[in-house]
């Protein structure tokens, strides 16, 4: 049986109170709910949608996907919503981030790098085009791969991302601070309780289920 490691809590890069704490900390902690199907805006214009919002509208469909073993391009997910699988595929690029980063707020491993690939099969460059993400993420590059791969994912995961992309980052975030390297700068900057941050905490997790795993096949 794969293991399935979870986080126990996660904090905002602008010193949240004690309520927030609360809230967050909640977000990461284990619970059994369902994933709320979003409405797709089929046949409806979109242009305007942050990568946040089309987080959420993409995220039953992925969900699903990555529960069943399902790697799919982005263009699936962007003719899911009424966009233009060919063209706009890049926006998905943004939400997968986005998805992504509240995966290590949540602490479970980084589903869509594994699960979304391009359709050329190259090199996404995930992390390589914010400095920040490049310097303290992208040396993890096979961690997080590896562990995403081979991560047994359920409802509940998602739920607690759900939840993060909805209620937690708006709650804590001002709207212009909800772009997906601001999660990510988010996860890599706040400072919880212990002194570590989200990101440092949820490597040490991936850390654990690698070890786990190799332990597996020997």
């Amino acid at each position: 049986m794969k293991p399935i490691l979870r986080s126990t809590g996660h904090a905002t890069a602008w010193h949240p109170g004690h309520e927030a704490l609360h809230l967050i900390i909640r977000l990461a902690a284990r619970v059994q709910c369902r994933v709320v199907p979003v409405s797709s805006n089929v046949g409806v214009t979109v242009t305007m949608a942050s990568a946040r919002e089309l987080a959420i509208e993409v995220l039953p469909l992925f969900a699903r996907n990555v529960i069943a073993g399902h790697v799919h391009p982005y263009g699936v997910y962007a003719a899911a919503i009424g966009r233009d699988a060919a063209r706009e595929s890049m926006v998905i690029g943004k939400a997968m981030h986005a998805i992504g980063g509240v995966c290590v707020l949540a602490g479970i491993p980084v589903a869509p790098l594994y699960f979304i690939k391009r359709a050329d099969g190259e090199w996404r460059g995930v992390f390589e085009s914010d400095p920040i993400e490049r310097e303290c993420v992208l040396p993890h590059y096979d961690l997080l791969y590896v562990t995403a791969r081979e991560f047994k994912y359920s409802e509940s995961d998602f739920a607690r991302v759900e939840k993060g992309l909805r209620e937690v980052l708006p709650k804590h975030m001002r709207p212009d601070q909800l772009s997906p390297h601001a999660i990510w700068r988010w996860a890599i900057h706040a400072k919880l309780k212990d002194g570590s941050t989200p990101f440092e905490r949820a490597i040490a997790k991936y850390r654990e289920l690698f070890e786990a795993i190799k332990a597996t096949k020997n």
